[in-house]
């Protein structure tokens, strides 16, 4: 069921550049504005699942900052840099992977949520540089 949950939450991330860029069901703008606003809710919802090894770390004060700083980063990007979002975003699921590598969260991770969590953000960064490439030969 986790495996069906995580896949479908890609869904929106293919569906919305292919509606705007592909099918010209809605306009541009308004596809992109929905994937910034959905990719923010997933980015935060991605790095909330630090939370539960907060207890179980030596330094959790960096750790509880580390898990809010990823949206916060995303939002700001939205409001000062909106030309470069896609990208931004793109960097920050990529980064809050590495982070979890780097701070060895992903060993308290099952495999199988390992080899999920890695294909879940292979897919959205490559979504976001996808959209961010599409976007510009609008």
């Amino acid at each position: 069921m986790l495996h069906f949950l995580g896949y479908a939450g890609l869904i929106p991330f293919i569906f919305l550049p292919l509606c705007s860029l592909v099918w010209q069901l809605m306009l541009p703008a308004q596809a992109l504005l929905l994937f910034q606003f959905y990719s923010c809710l997933i980015l935060g919802f991605m790095a909330g699942a630090i939370w539960p090894v907060l207890y179980q770390a030596k330094q959790p004060a960096g750790r509880a900052i580390a898990a809010v700083i990823f949206p916060v980063f995303a939002i700001l990007g939205i409001a000062i840099l909106p030309a470069y979002i896609l990208i931004l975003m793109a960097l920050l699921f990529l980064a809050l992977r590495v982070y979890e590598y780097q701070t060895e969260i992903n060993q308290l991770y099952s495999a199988p949520y390992q080899a999920l969590r890695n294909q879940l953000t292979a897919v959205v960064v490559l979504c976001h540089l996808a959209f961010y490439l599409g976007y510009g030969n609008v």
